[in-house]
């Protein structure tokens, strides 16, 4: 029969076991809290009661921030000179550091090797550690609200001494000793207090202030405005003369007792105040800003640059009233610096790409018709007209309507096949012009109407007509540089020019004589746009419809007079092609141009109308027209 023998556990050894397996648990929770509170504060971390463990940055930034906010509403009290006083902590800029605070609260459980991080786990599990609020106030405000303590609580202040204005002239304040609040022990129990570390009513020390300056301090201040406002101050720019009285500079004089530092009275010119009395004479010295511009003189295009405006410096005039004011002769000179850039800069027209004359075409007219005086009126408000890439432009759109109020006149328009004067008639001379220059550079052609009937000043279908709303004629800029639009006329012509960049290429044209001229003046480089234009020859023609009779009483019986003479009417088809290096970009673009044919418009006296309604005074009549 076998026999086992069992041997019995030392009570030690089963203690060690069970302490192993109970810390071995704890490690395992502690690591399991550790990842779980990466980027979160740890275990059990709080601030004024608030628990922040558990949380990420932001959140307990929030968290923070709701404990600024509580504290910032409570108002505290303090006793001053056995006096009770009040402070609202918004009032001095009451501010927790809140980043601060979340810096050491992410660092609790964290320092130290990770014996030391693992003891504190366990320790705090059931225990919370604080974290002390960390915040400032604004001395200034701070400082400022002393003073008012100092005054009427304590109400024993220390005067250090100034200079005042009494009845318009300089007076002394000679220094003389108090008591006031003990500023900086002051602070630091007002701030804890805020923090929620003191109680309230917390008592504030007083002590004593002893003026730094002297008598002999404040007598060579007084000595130093009585001069500063004695007498005017003179101050001239480029022959001018700007005078600022005595009265003026006593309003602007500003004295100031400075205990930073070297304690010291500083006195000088309060610059708004002097500011108000250049504002009369500024436009006597400044200058406004001057715009670069673009310079055309013949064919060629350059920038002029622009210039930056001056104005007083009101700040430095102020400086320098002071210097003169401190000299016998008082006289200065007024500070004019540059100031505003100009709103178009030479930086500016450089970047918009014109670079040279692109196209340009001239149309002729006889001098001093009223139509001219349109013409002329209408290139004028389009001159040096600036198109971005992409942007359309439209005559209509851009010229608005044409009145008498804006310069212009009755001249010919075709109404219902006959030429009529009204307001602004004959601009379509300057439509077509300006069309041909579109056509001719490749601009892309938006919308245009050719004229109902053939006018020989005009190219024969490359032309077209606008009137007050339509028709309208517009193109649109489709290159990647900017265009500009240039207008030039004489008595008997009227030219338009687009500059902008086409690798140099330069079209010139005209229409004279009743022929249209088409001059390439520069071939340009490899990546120039060429422009084919093709009229076809003239189709589907039509005669003139038989002639219209005017009745004009001032006539005599056999006499006639042609205001309108008769056209025949046909097709055209015009064909543009834009090509580079050869290669058509675009579309081969055709439009068909029509002409009508047009009446005759004969005036003849009354009785010689087709069907007269008086008889002729003459013994020989007729109800035929005349021949």
């Amino acid at each position: 029969m076998n026999k086992h023998f069992t041997f019995g556990k030392h009570p030690l050894v089963a203690a060690l076991m069970w302490v192993a397996i109970i810390y071995g648990l704890a490690l395992a929770a502690y690591g399991a809290t550790r990842w779980a509170s990466a980027g979160e504060v740890m275990g059990r971390v709080e601030v004024e009661g608030v628990q922040l463990g558990g949380l990420d940055r932001e959140l307990a930034i929030a968290e923070v921030v709701g404990v600024e906010t509580e504290l910032r509403s409570r108002m505290a009290r303090f006793s001053l000179n056995g006096e009770t006083v009040t402070l609202n902590p918004a009032e001095v800029a009451f501010d927790i550091d809140e980043e601060a605070v979340i810096e050491e609260a992410m660092r609790i459980g964290r320092e130290g090797n990770a014996v030391s991080q693992f003891l504190w786990w366990l320790s705090h599990i059931f225990s919370s550690e604080t974290v002390e609020l960390r915040g400032s106030v604004d001395p200034d405000a701070l400082d400022e609200i002393f003073d008012v303590w100092d005054t009427e609580v304590i109400a024993s202040p220390a005067a250090h001494g100034a200079i005042v204005i009494v009845d318009g002239r300089p007076s002394p304040v000679y220094p003389q000793p108090g008591v006031g609040v003990d500023r900086e022990v002051a602070t630091a129990i007002i701030l804890d207090t805020f923090l929620g570390g003191s109680s309230h009513n917390a008592a504030l020390p007083t002590m004593p202030v002893i003026p730094a300056l002297t008598e002999n301090d404040i007598d060579l201040a007084l000595d130093e405005a009585r001069r500063m406002l004695s007498e005017p101050i003179r101050m001239t720019y480029d022959g001018l003369e700007a005078i600022f009285t005595p009265e003026q500079l006593t309003a602007a004089f500003r004295s100031d007792t400075v205990l930073d530092g070297t304690p010291r009275i500083v006195q000088s010119f309060d610059p708004e105040v002097i500011d108000g009395y250049l504002a009369p004479i500024r436009s006597l010295f400044e200058a406004e800003p001057v715009n670069a511009e673009f310079v055309i003189v013949g064919d060629d295009i350059t920038i002029q640059p622009g210039k930056k405006g001056t104005r007083i410096d009101e700040e430095e005039t102020a400086l320098r009233l002071y210097q003169a004011g401190l000299t016998s002769s008082r006289l200065g000179r007024l500070p004019l610096v540059e100031d505003a850039d100009p709103e178009i800069t030479e930086e500016y027209l450089e970047s918009l790409g014109i670079e040279h004359l692109v196209s340009s075409f001239t149309t002729y007219h006889a001098c001093c018709q009223p139509r001219v005086n349109n013409i002329q009126l209408m290139a004028d408000t389009i001159d040096m007209t600036i198109l971005m890439p992409g942007e359309i432009f439209g005559i209509n759109e851009f010229v608005g309507e044409r009145t008498a109020e804006k310069g212009y006149l009755p001249a010919g328009t075709i109404v219902a096949g006959q030429l009529k004067d009204t307001v602004g008639g004959g601009v379509s001379q300057f439509a077509t012009t300006f069309y041909n220059a579109v056509f001719w550079g490749g601009y892309e052609d938006i919308e245009h109407q050719p004229h109902s009937y053939y006018f020989r000043r005009y190219p024969e279908g490359i032309e077209a007509t606008v009137n007050w709303r339509v028709p309208e004629l517009k193109f649109r800029n489709n290159t990647d540089k900017a265009i500009l639009i240039d207008t030039q006329y004489t008595d008997t012509s009227i030219t338009v020019r687009i500059f902008g960049s086409n690798d140099g290429r330069i079209v010139k044209g005209e229409q004279i004589h009743g022929k249209t001229h088409i001059e390439v003046v520069s071939e340009g480089g490899p990546n120039a746009l060429w422009v084919e234009g093709i009229v076809s020859s003239r189709f589907a023609r039509k005669d003139p419809p038989e002639p219209k009779y005017v009745a004009n009483p001032d006539l005599a019986e056999d006499q006639q007079v042609e205001v309108q003479g008769e056209r025949e009417g046909w097709s055209v088809r015009v064909t543009r092609r834009i090509l580079r290096g050869g290669v058509e970009l675009v579309e081969e673009q055709e439009w068909l141009v029509t002409y009508f044919p047009q009446f005759a418009v004969i005036e003849v006296h009354p009785c010689k109308m087709p069907e007269p309604e008086v008889e002729c005074e003459s013994s020989t009549t007729t109800t035929e027209p005349p021949s």
